[in-house]
């Protein structure tokens, strides 16, 4: 019998999937140097007009807390830092190369309004940096994207319910796919050079005693339960109608890990009002 993984890679490889830019590439080869150049750096981020676009308004909305906008690359690399640099620009480039319909771009939007908040709840969580909390919680759902690409209307439908229902929903979906958009998304991670602890985050996200099944991994379980705090606040942020027993008892247990206070929740709740309709999202042509 197939496993959930063997499955995910199966309806994968029946798929048209994105190319990694060669900007990508690049960027993941110099940062691997032992001494990265940040001017050449700068260059391949700033070298598609379009991903840089995407680039520096996903760190002007989510990633600093810089006064002034940030209008090119090389400012960008400075104050990220190279270990945040790979991240932030995987994102921007995921936002901008893979929707192709109306409903891929809605299920990019909520990762990439999960991302907000959680970026912003980061600040509380010492072992996570605002990239990496970003990242997880958009990666999150770029399984959901090639599940839709396959089953449409049907799949659309059990993604909407997890809104509401973050567990049964979840469950109702394995049920039906053999697999979920967490696998996917796991597999997908990867193979854009992703870290393993965001991969293994994206795993979990809809496990209830996620907590458990992270013990051994610190980091993975505070990625985790970023994103089922962030998933919790954009729900609330869409419609009352979402606040199920169920939601809450979801957040209860990520809030039990991380023990955060009350203005890191208004915090991260005023980021998705702010900016969540200004994540930049485009339908892409390909």
């Amino acid at each position: 019998m197939q496993s959930k993984i063997q499955i995910a890679a199966q309806m994968l490889s029946e798929l048209e999937l994105p190319t990694i830019p060669e900007e990508l590439i690049k960027l993941k080869e110099e940062l691997n140097k032992k001494y990265p150049n940040t001017v050449t750096i700068a260059n391949l981020i700033g070298h598609n007009p379009e991903l840089l676009m995407n680039f520096l308004t996903l760190v002007n909305t989510s990633i600093t807390s810089e006064e002034k906008e940030i209008k090119d690359a090389k400012a960008a690399v400075n104050i990220l830092g190279l270990d945040e640099i790979y991240n932030m620009f995987v994102s921007s480039a995921i936002n901008t190369l893979i929707a192709q319909n109306e409903t891929e771009k809605k299920i990019l939007t909520h990762g990439s309004q999960a991302g907000l908040a959680a970026a912003e709840l980061s600040y509380w969580v010492y072992d996570v940096s605002r990239t990496e909390a970003y990242m997880a919680a958009l990666m999150q759902n770029i399984g959901a994207v090639y599940l839709a690409r396959k089953y449409h209307q049907q799949y659309e439908l059990l993604f909407n319910s997890q809104l509401g229902y973050p567990v049964t929903g979840y469950c109702k979906e394995l049920e039906t796919m053999g697999t979920t958009h967490c696998y996917l998304g796991a597999i997908l991670s990867k193979k854009w050079n992703v870290s393993p602890d965001i991969y293994k985050s994206i795993i979990y996200h809809h496990e209830m005693d996620f907590g458990i099944q992270t013990a051994g991994n610190q980091k993975v379980k505070h990625l985790t339960a970023l994103i089922v705090l962030a998933n919790y606040i954009v729900s609330a942020t869409l419609s009352e109608q979402y606040i199920t027993q169920e939601m809450k008892d979801y957040r209860d247990a990520a809030k039990k890990i991380l023990k955060l206070p009350d203005n890191a929740f208004k915090a991260a709740t005023a980021a998705v009002k702010k900016w969540g309709n200004k994540v930049g999202l485009a339908v892409g042509s390909h």
